[in-house]
């Protein structure tokens, strides 16, 4: 049976990441940097077959998507078990702000307690549990086919995470980058890490996007 291929891109840098504030599901612009990204991305991809492109419905994700896009003219579908985290009262602010006005909220954030309910917001547990049900149910509809994905560093997180049955306590030991191309496969039940935060292409390089051999 052929495995199914899902290729997650992390949306472009957008004013709030440039800005270190936090994100979730409010929304800033992408920079002048970030649709570049998003446009050296789909060009990185031109001449790779995708049958669907899906993206979180949150408008950074969902502008990626369409620049991505160019060279495909899929249907766009959104789908909102692939939106960030939602930050609740911290959201929009920097690090030094939250802990500023809200001490006990940066200290549950910081340590990273997975069962600590954000004020207005999601714990990493209801995070991650609307996350990789998603991300399984998209593999499951889309069994044997290729995928173009777009969404967040946090759900990419919880994507690692899933594989590797990584604790959701324990810190990230691992970089997120903005339009970064990271390739998954799916055979049967068995999910497989392909590429990881690929951007050599951002730096001009020439860079292979083809598939691993069966």
């Amino acid at each position: 049976m052929t495995k199914t291929r899902l290729t997650i891109i992390r949306h472009g840098e957008t004013e709030w990441n440039l800005a270190l504030r936090l994100q979730g599901m409010k929304n800033s612009e992408l920079t002048r940097k970030g649709l570049e990204q998003a446009r050296v991305a789909a060009r990185a991809l031109k001449d790779k077959k995708f049958d669907r492109l899906i993206t979180s419905d949150l408008k950074r994700a969902v502008i990626t998507a369409e620049i991505l896009n160019e060279y495909h003219h899929l249907p766009v579908l959104q789908d909102e078990t692939l939106r960030e985290r939602n930050f609740g009262i911290m959201e929009g602010l920097t690090r030094e702000e939250i802990q500023e006005r809200y001490p006990e909220t940066f200290n549950g954030y910081m340590l990273r307690k997975d069962t600590y309910q954000i004020p207005e917001g999601e714990s990493l547990v209801s995070f991650y549990k609307r996350v990789t049900t998603g991300i399984r149910h998209i593999a499951q509809q889309n069994k044997g086919c290729s995928v173009l994905i777009v969404t967040h560093g946090g759900v990419l997180d919880c994507i690692m995470r899933m594989i590797f049955d990584y604790p959701l306590s324990a810190p990230r030991r691992f970089s997120i980058y903005n339009a970064s191309i990271n390739n998954f496969s799916i055979d049967e039940n068995e999910w497989q890490l392909d590429t990881w935060g690929n951007i050599d292409f951002q730096k001009g390089e020439s860079v292979s996007l083809e598939e691993p051999k069966e």
